[in-house]
């Protein structure tokens, strides 16, 4: 036996399911724009974290290329680079600002280029005997870290790496060898 039902009934149900549906779907809208909102405001903050951190790495960089240029005096011509020349410790202080500024940077790709070239200047006895090679392949890197920061800032892809560069590297790995093979030496300034 059916029961027959009130085409108010019916017409109140349906309502109610229609208005049930669309609540739903509203939320469901609601839902998906705040997320979405909060997403592009999460990355909205991380580009501007990474650009005043680039920003300050690169100011960091660019004085620490004025001081090496302003570098010439007869100590950074003729010592050693076994000797640890009062040049150094300023030129450490701006990389390790550097190195500070650019771990706030979000891209993974900018911080392990930078701080592989970081790493790289801390090997400077490898340039050579006398400082004056010594401040020649920090200038040289620091170009380097310049231009990487300044790609990432104009929201450029990053240049390869100079032929410089791997000229270092290579230089670095053959000195880390030696050491090993005959037990010290020089080895890289510990900061």
């Amino acid at each position: 036996m059916m029961i027959a039902m009130q085409p108010e009934v019916l017409s109140g149900l349906i309502g109610f399911g229609g208005a049930l549906v669309g609540g739903v779907a509203s939320f469901g809208g609601v839902w998906l724009t705040l997320s979405h909102q909060r997403k592009q405001a999460r990355e909205a903050r991380l580009l501007e974290i990474g650009q005043v951190a680039a920003d300050k790495a690169l100011n960091e960089l660019i004085t620490l290329g004025e001081f090496l240029g302003s570098l010439g005096g007869n100590d950074v011509v003729t010592a050693n680079t076994d000797e640890r020349l009062p040049y150094l410790d300023t030129v450490f202080g701006h990389l390790k600002n550097t190195e500070l500024a650019v771990t706030r940077i979000p891209d993974r790709d900018v911080r392990e280029r930078v701080t592989l070239l970081l790493r790289l200047t801390t090997h400077y006895r490898a340039s050579g005997v006398r400082h004056f090679f010594a401040v020649r392949w920090i200038r040289e890197l620091t170009e380097d870290m310049v231009e990487v920061l300044s790609a990432y800032i104009r929201h450029d892809a990053l240049p390869p790496l100079s032929a410089m560069t791997v000229k270092k590297q290579r230089k670095t790995a053959e000195q880390e060898e030696l050491e090993r093979q005959f037990g010290g030496g020089s080895g890289p300034v510990i900061r």
